[in-house]
């Protein structure tokens, strides 16, 4: 098995064709390396990576409820072609994107809880 020994990420590339892409990194004695792999392992790598930042933050500190915590800088909730399902999109303000299918119903629990959530971290209704 090749190892390289990353030091940092650089760039990414998509072939033409869009089958492939390249995750480009340096090694640690700067050399330029490329891991490439094909488009349909996107969504398992999406799937993994925050797993994998959340185990290395818990080893990494030692304690288990240690997570990453992006800012929202804007969001857009529009309708999906599922009956009864909304697209919700998260943006930071640096461009982190993700978006989620919700049950409309889901999505009126959410905003009543984080309304309710929101007034006890405000200190506007008890705990």
């Amino acid at each position: 098995m090749t190892t390289i020994h990353g030091q940092r990420l650089t760039t990414f590339d998509l072939s033409p064709d869009g089958e492939s892409f390249a995750i480009h990194v340096t090694d640690t004695q700067a050399q330029p390396a490329a891991l490439v792999l094909p488009t349909d392992c996107l969504n398992a790598l999406m799937m993994t990576l925050p797993e994998i930042v959340k185990r290395s933050l818990r080893r990494r500190f030692g304690d288990q409820s240690v997570r990453v915590v992006y800012p929202v800088g804007s969001w857009n909730v529009e309708a999906s072609a599922q009956p009864g399902t909304v697209i919700v999109t998260l943006r930071t303000p640096d461009g982190f994107e993700v978006s989620f299918a919700v049950k409309a119903l889901e999505l009126l629990g959410m905003a009543n809880k984080g309304a309710a959530t929101s007034a006890r971290a405000t200190g506007i209704i008890g705990n």
